[in-house]
């Protein structure tokens, strides 16, 4: 009979456990989705080598995901038990909770040993791969480094300015060199037209120049000057790895082997020097795993607590338990760092702390209840609830509602219906709200580390970047609450039952479309009042508070390359707003073909009320037969149009903003020239967007009742398999537009329509 219980619980945990992962690992890679898409539409990037990378970033989710996925699981296979009371039936039998304890620990020793084989061997080789490939494809792929219209410092300490890029990624028209290798030496290159080679063999990229000039000046632009003119020239651009460009989110000693952490560790403590991280990366390469057993010894005993109906609130309780463990060892871990914990002390506090909790918890569900303690449970439930614990107590005195015809009875129909589907919507949002804080800390867990902030910065970040957060991920809440209402629906024959009352399949719908097209409306409002002051608040807390950087306006900044106008380049060494002042100034004017016209060069320019005053520079023009005219000043003052707030002012990302600050974003790009085909595509999406939840909903219909006695493990499986074929379509819709392969508006809408057409086509086909 034992085996026969254990092969029951083991069949009961594996389907919901391979859903539980795939739906953590795809929450924890949609944000990369698009990325990964790029690379192959828009950058030729071959589709192997995005796929490649794709399979070295699972290891380090699965660390994670599989221990959360494991308690999701119990929590819903033991829940079920107890709701069913299929654990009474056991208890009768005399197989007692710690009996039935042991197949769920062996599931958990099982995920636990795969879980270490990740963390000890799997991960450091993945590391090292994933950051070799990005490499590769830099060096095969050069052009992934050089964007339209942007100044690109992916080659080391040379600046790149391309005009247009063509679509084999190799052609390029209008080219604005800087190279900035010598600080003593000014060195500008530009050219119509240039080319880019890649020898894979010496991972050497070459860029080729074609009809332009090179100047070169002293620093302070006084001294010497010399233009050259060419047909032709090759420059060699030098390729680092990603990582060293800029700064590293992952620590160093995530990327060696166990031997080899062992082995940095003892060396450096030879030398006399901290070995703090390795020792913490050592033991949170052996405790991790452990956090599968530690979770179900929580978990289990909640789970056949459980009462019919309440597995939902024993899910939101497993991500309960997933973010306070994760936040413990968070903080503990910052504490070993800093040197002022013993790292094995700090590591493995969490661990042990909940598996005395969950030891505790299993023994109390193994052991009945003292009639003392049972008889004071009691007697404070009669306090709390006196009506629910009086026997003898009538249950309501109110008389029955006169049934007034009809439309009376639509109307309870349309209550009910509303009241479920909020119910499901409310539990999503709350479990969208621990799986965006567990996902938010396992990207930013080596930022808090490093710069230690307080706990109400994080606490502030949070509540400044949750409901953003719950904004992204609302269609998908509202396609699993419809689903899921649906199949209640359809399990429990009350879909049959109003059928056969004369309410067909589009009567019970309306309610729930309606409130989808609310929620959509409601979406609209959202992105365009409150979204745009939450992302400025967050950003503001993540730069000023928790990085410890000034505000934008107010920081002091360095090698800036800005372009005003179709024809105006300035570059300035030094920007001070504070002191309305600008260090080693350089203006220039080209024609359409990024032929030089002129240039100044100052060492200093201030900005005042009267406009721009430039002192200890000269004044360059070029004549088309390439000779120069230069004019030294000491100080002088020009008109121009471009004010001190044209360089402080960074405007938000396109992300960021609301409809109406992206359009009149791009009305003043067009005024001044620059292409605004990019940002097309965004302002489209904010009209798309909102309507998704909609869509989500007429799709979530027709898809639950293919599967009318399915249960919530179906209606996971299904929002999964149309959430990622969504982001997918419309990932690639993006990207073709980002190509010029598609227009933008029907690039923004084209997925969209491509689910509203499916959800109409199955909704008609479907059994009214």
């Amino acid at each position: 009979m034992t085996r026969v219980l254990d092969r029951y619980v083991f069949r009961e945990l594996v389907s919901p456990f391979f859903i539980g992962v795939g739906l953590f690992t795809f929450f924890l890679t949609i944000d990369r989705i698009y990325s990964l898409t790029d690379l192959v539409v828009t950058k030729g990037v071959p589709f192997y080598l995005v796929l490649q990378l794709l399979v070295y970033m699972l290891p380090s989710f699965l660390v994670h995901t599989l221990p959360m996925a494991l308690l999701v699981a119990v929590l819903l296979a033991a829940g079920r038990l107890a709701s069913d009371l299929e654990v009474v039936a056991f208890n009768a039998s005399g197989v007692g909770p710690v009996r039935l304890f042991l197949p769920f620990l062996a599931a958990a020793i099982v995920v636990t040993a795969m879980t270490a084989a990740l963390t000890l061997l799997v991960n450091p080789w993945s590391n090292r791969a994933f950051q070799w490939q990005l490499f590769k494809i830099l060096q095969t792929r050069a052009a992934t480094g050089i964007k339209e219209r942007v100044f690109s410092t992916t080659f080391g300490q040379f600046v790149i300015y391309v005009e247009e890029v063509s679509p084999s990624q190799v052609g390029l028209r209008g080219l604005l060199v800087a190279d900035e290798r010598d600080p003593k030496l000014v060195r500008i290159i530009t050219a119509r037209q240039g080319r880019l080679f890649t020898d894979e063999e010496n991972k050497r990229i070459t860029l080729r120049l074609i009809d332009g000039a090179i100047q070169e000046s002293d620093a302070d632009n006084t001294v010497r000057y010399r233009r050259t003119a060419f047909g032709m020239y090759d420059m060699n651009l030098a390729v680092e790895s990603p990582f060293t460009g800029a700064p590293r989110v992952e620590k160093p000693e995530k990327d060696l082997g166990i031997v080899e952490l062992v082995a940095a560790e003892w060396q450096l403590a030879r030398e006399g020097q901290s070995t703090a991280p390795y020792l913490v990366e050592f033991h949170k390469r052996l405790t991790l795993p452990v956090a599968a057993i530690v979770f179900i010894l929580v978990g289990f005993p909640l789970a056949i607590r459980s009462h019919r109906g309440g597995r939902g609130i024993a899910l939101v309780g497993s991500l309960v338990i997933v973010v306070t463990y994760y936040l413990l060892l968070t903080s503990l871990e910052s504490v070993a760092l800093s040197r002022r914990l013993t790292p094995w002390v700090a590591i493995w506090t969490p661990t042990l702390l909940f598996t005395l909790v969950g030891l505790v918890l299993l023994r109390s569900s193994a052991v009945r209840v003292p009639a003392g303690w049972a008889n004071l449970l009691w007697r404070l439930r009669v306090l709390v609830a006196p009506r629910a614990a009086a026997p003898g107590r009538a249950v309501s005195r109110r008389r029955p509602r006169r049934i007034r015809g009809p439309q009376q009875s639509s109307h309870l129909m349309d209550r009910y219906l509303v009241r479920e589907f909020l119910m499901y919507l409310g539990l999503g949002v709350g479990v969208g709200a621990a799986l965006f804080v567990v996902v938010d800390l396992l990207q930013t867990l080596d930022r808090y580390l490093r710069t230690k902030p307080p706990v109400v910065y994080i606490l502030e970040h949070f509540i400044y970047r949750l409901p953003a957060g719950l904004y992204q991920g609302l269609p998908v809440i509202v396609l699993v609450s419809t689903i899921f209402l649906f199949l209640a629906l359809s399990r429990q024959h009350e879909l049959t039952a109003l059928k056969a009352a004369g309410v067909s399949l589009y009567r019970v719908s309306l309610p729930i479309l309606l409130l989808a097209f609310a929620v959509s409306v409601g979406s609209v409002v959202f992105q365009e009042t409150v979204l745009p002051f939450l992302n400025t608040k967050g950003e503001e807390v993540d730069r000023i508070k928790i990085r410890g950087e000034l505000p934008r306006h107010l920081q002091r900044r360095t090698q800036i390359w800005y372009r005003s106008s179709e024809s105006r380049f300035f570059r300035v060494d030094l920007l001070d707003p504070g002191g309305r002042q600008m260090d080693g100034v350089m203006v220039l004017e080209i024609d359409r073909n990024f032929r030089l016209l002129n240039r100044l060069d100052a060492a200093r320019a201030y900005w005042s009320s009267r406009g721009w005053e430039f002192e200890r520079g000269a004044f360059r023009e070029f004549a088309p037969d390439g000779t120069v005219e230069s004019v030294p000043f000491v100080l002088t003052s020009l008109e121009l149009p471009e004010t001190l707030d044209d360089f402080i002012q960074i405007q938000k990302p396109a992300d960021t903003m609301s409809f109406r600050e992206l359009r009149a974003y791009m009305q003043k790009l067009q005024e001044s020239g620059h292409q605004i085909g990019k940002y097309v595509v965004q302002l489209y999406s904010k009209l798309s967007f909102p309507l998704v939840h909609v869509i989500m909903a007429l799709v979530a219909i027709p898809f639950a009742l293919q599967w009318p006695r399915g249960g919530r493990i179906i209606g996971v499986a299904l929002a999964i398999a149309l959430s990622m074929g969504y982001w997918v379509v419309n990932s690639l819709a993006l990207s073709f537009a980002k190509a010029d392969l598609l227009p933008p508006l029907l690039a923004a809408w084209a997925a969209n329509i491509v689910f509203a057409g499916l959800g109409i086509s199955l909704f008609l086909r479907a059994r009214t």
